[in-house]
């Protein structure tokens, strides 16, 4: 059986009993964490923030167990892009987890106004005094080259200066609406979202899934592309589970921040054998509630080689892909 990549829940394990640290702590530690990279980019004192036996899962660059490796390999990273400069769009705290977004950003060499940035989101668990055990990045790679070709041919180059003036790409995706609605109330729609994508997968009807979005919602799917509107969703979703009826989507972690739920979902497939190898790509994905029980936004991050991967072990080990 593969070992699972998510390590961690809500808590620590302390003595045998589970620990849920004072939400102050887990903020200030963060702030640091931030401060840290974000802000002064000593990436030495950054890794310095987690624990000594942490592990950071990079899903394009590789998977780093203990502090010492994860300060090799972000130093080693980061000096390859000076120019770079990182901002947080937002971030949600819960129990010792936080959930972010961040944009990686270069500045434009023509001078012209360009942008040139690629957002991903992050997930950390904290382990007290400080210091953190697990950290998480989701972000498609192809965004990446495509954005560092853009800006190495607009005249990118390693000794360009950063530009710590810069800012995401503005409207990229519809912000959660005002005021937020009850906590309680957006945390039961969640779990019919979820009671929806089960019916689906046992009847194979996505059309009623796609119900559940309002009619001018927003879907960005990292590999497939942004769809605008609950038809143009319903058109997509229908086509991509058509091959997948045996797919399953387990909720790992959800944190709720006003109308905003960030959640890990694991796109798995059952072992063909019977047995209990596991077959699963790691998603993270964000929603905004709209109201009356429909969805305003849904983002879907994760790495499409590892689900190409995943499904080619898959149909290797049996699995069968409809005709």
């Amino acid at each position: 059986t593969r070992a699972p990549l998510w390590r961690g829940g809500r808590g620590v394990y302390c003595g045998g009993a589970m620990v849920d640290f004072p939400r102050h702590e887990a903020r200030a530690a963060f702030t640091e964490y931030l401060r840290r990279g974000v802000g002064a980019h000593d990436w030495e004192a950054w890794a310095d923030c987690f624990t000594d036996d942490a592990v950071y899962i990079e899903h394009n660059l590789g998977r780093f167990e203990g502090r010492a490796a994860i300060k090799d390999f972000i130093v080693a990273c980061m000096a390859d892009y000076p120019a770079m400069t990182l901002e947080v769009e937002w971030a949600v705290i819960e129990g010792n987890r936080v959930a972010f977004y961040i944009w990686n950003l270069l500045p434009d060499p023509t001078g012209e106004g360009r942008t040139f940035a690629f957002p991903n989101s992050t997930v950390l668990e904290y382990a007290g005094d400080g210091r953190w055990s697990y950290e998480e990045d989701f972000y498609n790679p192809a965004d990446a080259t495509r954005v560092f070709t853009e800006w190495m041919q607009a005249g990118g180059r390693r000794g360009t200066l950063p530009d710590r003036t810069l800012h995401g790409i503005p409207d990229w995706n519809p912000r959660p609406r005002t005021p937020a609605f009850p906590r309680e109330a957006v945390e039961a729609e969640f779990w019919k979202y979820f009671e929806r994508g089960r019916l689906a997968r046992e009847t194979g009807d996505w059309a009623q899934w796609a119900d559940q979005f309002s009619e001018d919602a927003f879907y960005r799917e990292h590999h497939f592309g942004t769809f605008e509107g609950r038809a143009a969703i319903k058109e997509w979703i229908t086509g991509v589970m058509g091959p997948f009826p045996e797919m399953s989507f387990p909720i790992e972690w959800l944190m709720i921040d006003g109308n905003r739920v960030v959640f890990s979902c694991p796109n798995t497939l059952p072992d063909p054998t019977g047995g209990d190898t596991e077959y699963a790509f790691r998603v993270m994905c964000v929603l905004h509630y709209g109201g009356n029980g429909q969805w305003d936004l849904e983002e879907d991050i994760y790495h499409p080689l590892e689900a190409e991967q995943t499904i080619a072990a898959w149909v290797a080990a049996g699995g069968v892909l409809p005709t």
